[in-house]
């Protein structure tokens, strides 16, 4: 049998799927929908948050030099600012620290049972995990899409897959510090606890750098989100080099989950 573990974590989770599924869709469809609401009232909305404290409008996803109410503005800071990565980033995190939960609640002798390497193990974990997160990832394009048309929201497909993309990366390199904790503790809560503060300690370091904060501008380097450029993939509807950083983050922290799997005395009870 090909790859028994990852195609076992993805058929196992077809619930979860579909809940999840449901959840984003109607969350994007819902927050879209207001947009010719909006549209109408653009310009005093603009006027109103010009007005606003750099550091607040970072906070809220509405910087990065756009209005607001541009569809590119209510695009990035209604979904793919912090919505949609915190979303998906919940899902990876918890998939990601699943191995760990395994040993650490003794379910480990089924899964080592199997004629298969510890790193193989991991690996077809991640893979599922990969696949899972793709899937709502998927599911998120196809709503924003469709939602997009229906209320003539009018940036490209190229703007919104490449987006996705973007935001897919991101959340599998969260996912895989949550998946390198878990692989050399071998317990959950510092694994998703790992994964959390590095994920909201990430935007409001890139946040209030992008307002101007010194200090946060020092450190931003330290930030995930840094690679995170979504508002100049909308706009011009191609990747960023950047992406290859969350890609070579994710890549990093998966290969070091793997040897940590490997070096440590698993605990089956």
């Amino acid at each position: 049998m090909t790859a028994p573990i990852l195609r076992r974590g993805v058929i196992a989770k077809k619930w979860w799927m579909f809940g999840w599924s449901l959840g984003i869709t109607s969350l994007i469809m819902l927050t879209l929908g207001f947009y010719p609401s909006f549209r109408d009232q653009a310009e005093d909305f603009n006027d109103m948050v010009d007005k606003m404290p750099e550091s607040i409008k970072s906070l809220i996803g509405m910087g990065g030099g756009v209005e607001p109410l541009s569809p590119v503005g209510y695009l990035s800071h209604e979904i793919f600012a912090f919505v949609l990565p915190s979303i998906l980033m919940i899902a990876a995190i918890g998939l990601g620290s699943a191995v760990a939960g395994d040993e650490e609640h003794g379910l480990l002798e089924s899964m080592y049972a199997l004629p298969i390497s510890r790193r193989r193990l991991v690996a077809e974990r991640l893979g599922a995990s990969v696949v899972l997160v793709t899937f709502l990832g998927t599911v998120a394009f196809l709503a924003t899409f469709i939602t997009c048309h229906i209320v003539d929201l009018g940036v490209g497909v190229a703007a919104l897959a490449w987006s996705t993309v973007t935001a897919l990366a991101l959340t599998v390199a969260v996912g895989s510090i949550s998946l390198c904790v878990g692989g050399w503790t071998g317990r959950r809560s510092p694994a998703v606890a790992t994964g959390t503060i590095v994920a909201i300690a990430g935007y409001i370091i890139t946040s209030l750098a992008q307002a101007g904060i010194e200090f946060f501008r020092a450190v931003r380097f330290l930030s995930v989100f840094s690679l995170y450029n979504v508002v100049d993939v909308l706009r011009t509807g191609s990747p960023r080099w950047s992406l290859l950083g969350l890609v070579a983050v994710a890549t990093g922290f998966c290969g070091l989950a793997l040897v940590g799997v490997s070096r440590r005395d698993l605990r089956s009870a």
